[in-house]
């Protein structure tokens, strides 16, 4: 099955097999046995004909012989074979089955050569309800398709209820099919998979383990029931049971270690019940879901988002020097993703490795100028390295960006500047955007050369800050790119 889905396995019967009657009575019998058998004879006849009528009175009184036959001659399995016949007949599936299953193993030692007639008439009430119940789970889906999901609509309510209708008629049918053929494995897997369809988990997995019992070997079943319990784990998360849910998810990935969606799983749950708690006391299970989310990431290693989450957790969690790996993984697998830089910049200040951490913002900035955040980053960390100079240039950057809107006409606005914006203009030339923006009360016109990587802030007609971009202003003095960094 498909992870955090059940996977729908449905496979048809074959067409419904007719009921097979015995040609003539065995002498010297039982009379209500011999009356029995003619009853059932006589009301399939006028079932045939159309005469129901007649065939209701005789098929009950077929079953209320046929009662008293077994009760007084409990070794004529043939004469209890056609009771399981009446009782399929009155819709008494239950007691249809165990007469069949009955006459079935008594006729392998008295009379083999009945045990397929036997056999074929419970094959043929079994198909019909199977078929049944596989038309009405088709029917279901092909009005809505994930009935777990919510309605986005009064259409969509309309579709779903009658969905559900169909999943009850398919209860119905393989539950009918399930009681004629006890154990079959084939009706035991829809009949769960319709409860799982429609998000009855515990009902899913009772019908899988029994379905197992009587078919232990059956892989087909194993799968279903380990996707329905990592299902029904999923369900405790979403009604906020986490506790139950985490238990759940670690009974299950003992058995199944290196189950990639399990590790997710349990990871969700963590990260979730860390969410529900408040400041410290939320940060043990913050690393607990880091590490489940990288578990789940050694398993699949192509995908970004495992090592995403993972780092998250893990700096949630207070624990930044796991985190770092992480990042770095993420950025490996999904280059440029700005998120992940950001996060890992702040990673890195925090492990006090600020030039690596100036190096990365800056990658990051030079890779997209114009993401106010980097430089918000990058003047937070100039900050942290004590570097004052180029953590007000980052911070006027961000300034502008956030406060301001730029002018529609950057050259006309720069041309009729005087002062030290009109040396500014005869000196670098027009600028790229022009952006008036507020400081504290003070109007403040901030010009940005983005290609040359430098912008000029005016108050007035006085310049009272430049900002350069152009390399990354490093302890070490050097400006190579620092590993694990947006690569230009």
């Amino acid at each position: 099955m498909k992870e955090g889905t059940v996977k729908r396995s449905i496979t048809l019967a074959a067409a419904a097999l007719a009921v097979v009657a015995l040609v003539g009575v065995a002498q010297a019998r039982n009379p209500h046995c011999a009356g029995g058998i003619q009853y059932v004879s006589q009301a399939m006849h006028d079932k045939e004909k159309g005469n129901l009528e007649d065939y209701r009175r005789e098929i009950n009184k077929a079953v209320d012989q046929l009662q008293q036959c077994a009760t007084e001659d409990p070794n004529d399995f043939e004469a209890i074979g056609y009771l399981g016949w009446a009782y399929a007949e009155v819709d008494s599936s239950r007691l249809a089955g165990e007469a069949f299953a009955k006459s079935i193993e008594g006729l392998k030692q008295k009379d083999p050569k009945k045990v397929e007639w036997a056999s074929q008439n419970r094959e043929s009430y079994w198909a019909t309800a199977f078929n049944d119940g596989i038309a009405k789970i088709n029917a279901a889906q092909s009005i809505y398709l994930d009935f777990l999901k919510e309605p986005a609509s009064d259409a969509d309510k309309t579709m779903k209820e009658e969905a559900r209708k169909n999943y009850n008629l398919a209860l119905t049918s393989l539950t009918r099919a399930s009681l004629l053929k006890p154990g079959d494995p084939k009706t035991m897997r829809n009949l769960g998979s319709v409860y799982a369809f429609m998000g009855q988990f515990d009902a899913a997995e009772r019908t899988f383990k029994a379905g197992l019992q009587a078919a232990p070997n059956d892989s087909a079943l194993a799968v279903s029931l380990k996707s329905v319990r990592s299902n029904a784990a999923g369900q405790l998360v979403d009604q906020k049971k986490y506790d139950e849910a985490i238990a759940l998810y670690a009974e299950l990935i003992k058995s199944d270690p290196s189950n990639s969606g399990l590790h997710l799983g349990l990871a969700d749950a963590y990260f979730k019940r860390a969410q529900s708690k408040k400041g410290d006391a939320a940060r043990p299970d913050y690393k607990l879901a880091g590490d489940e989310y990288a578990a789940a990431a050694k398993f699949k290693p192509t995908e970004a988002d495992l090592p995403f989450n993972a780092a998250l957790s893990y700096q949630n969690g207070g624990d930044c020097k796991s985190a770092e790996p992480q990042w770095r993984q993420a950025l490996k697998l999904r280059p440029g993703d700005q998120d992940a830089i950001s996060a890992l910049g702040q990673c890195l200040a925090d492990l006090g490795q600020y030039d690596a951490a100036i190096q990365l913002l800056w990658d990051g900035v030079n890779a997209s100028p114009k993401n106010k955040v980097f430089h918000r980053q990058l003047g937070s960390v100039y900050t942290k390295a004590d570097n004052t100079a180029k953590s007000s240039e980052e911070f006027m950057i961000f300034l502008a960006l956030e406060n301001g809107q730029p002018s529609a006409d950057a050259k006309a606005a720069a041309k009729s500047a005087k002062g030290a914006r009109g040396q500014t203009f005869a000196s670098a030339g027009e600028p790229d955007e022009v952006v008036p923006w507020d400081l504290k009360g003070d109007k403040i016109e901030s010009w940005f050369y983005w290609s040359k990587k430098q912008a000029y802030h005016f108050k007035g007609d006085v310049l009272t800050l430049k900002s350069d971009w152009s390399a990354p202003a490093l302890k070490s003095g050097g400006g190579t790119s620092a590993s694990g960094a947006v690569k230009k």
